[in-house]
């Protein structure tokens, strides 16, 4: 196993429920689709006036971390953990 931080900023294909719920569907990295099959873990975190939403992802094969910051909508790729 390995990880690795990043911080980059990534596309990323999200799906709204209700209740301003938001999920990540997919994402594009290094020109590459991952699709998101399943969600660990969700957190928030206020950074000064910003609040950022975490998602703990999984392609089915490695751990991802994804970003979305509430103020500029931009989506982060913060860490990767290769499982192989």
């Amino acid at each position: 196993m390995r990880i690795e931080g990043l911080s980059e900023k990534v596309v990323v294909g999200a799906v709204f429920g209700s209740g301003n719920q938001v999920r990540p569907a997919w994402f594009i990295w290094n020109g590459r689709k991952y699709t998101v099959k399943e969600t660990t873990y969700t957190w928030t975190e206020r950074c000064g006036t910003e609040m950022l939403y975490h998602f703990a992802v999984s392609d089915g094969a490695d751990l991802f971390e994804l970003v979305l910051n509430n103020t500029s909508l931009v989506w982060t790729l913060e860490k990767v953990e290769y499982r192989a």
